[in-house]
């Protein structure tokens, strides 16, 4: 008779109360990748092989989280990221653009074969921009020309697409749109420098 005073107390927390706090939700995990990209006409194709090295820049800019800026601070979008990090991402884009504008013989990663050409980029800018709502890409652009590692052209590219609201999903599409155009514009500036630079 003494258990059942200290049993039902028991009973009853044990089926009201959590001790452990509420998982958050999972992120929204969204893909950077190229979509269709329109061939070169003029000029091409040249006839080599182009590397594209991977990108340096900071680590807020070409990690999994997409990054939203409002004057100096910069933040990050709740709960939203890349399905890879940035660097990977854009890096794999601009090879993808690259062999599907046709512009040269081939287009690979650095280190995958030899290669002629090699573009060699830092990634400047690729966030939000609060003031403004757009999406902005921005990359020095280094063109090098083997043997001898010589830099033969250089120019910073940029891109940008309207953000429309303050969705994640919204962000996301416009980061995609501006890293696109910001690829379709390298890769076109690599066979316009080569075909003035043509291989030794």
């Amino acid at each position: 008779m003494m258990r059942a005073p200290i049993l039902f107390p028991v009973l009853l927390l044990g089926g009201c109360i959590s001790l452990l706090p509420e998982p958050p939700p999972a992120p929204r995990v969204f893909a950077l990748e190229s979509g269709d990209v329109a061939p070169l006409v003029q000029p091409g194709p040249v006839d080599a092989v182009i590397a594209v090295g991977p990108p340096a820049g900071e680590r807020a800019i070409l990690g999994t989280d997409l990054v939203w800026r409002t004057g100096d601070e910069l933040a990050f979008v709740a709960q939203t990221q890349w399905s890879t990090r940035a660097e990977f991402a854009l890096q794999s884009m601009l090879v993808e653009t690259l062999a599907r504008q046709g512009g040269f013989r081939a287009a690979t990663r650095s280190g995958d074969g030899r290669a002629d050409y090699e573009i060699r980029w830092e990634v400047l800018d690729f966030q939000i921009a609060q003031d403004s709502m757009t999406a902005r890409f921005v990359a020095d652009v280094r063109i090098v020309r083997a043997p001898g590692r010589r830099i033969v052209a250089q120019r910073i590219i940029s891109a940008e697409a309207p953000v429309a609201s303050r969705s994640s999903a919204v962000a996301a599409q416009a980061l995609t749109r501006a890293a696109r155009e910001g690829s379709a514009r390298i890769a076109a500036f690599a066979t316009e420098a080569a075909a003035e630079n043509p291989p030794e």
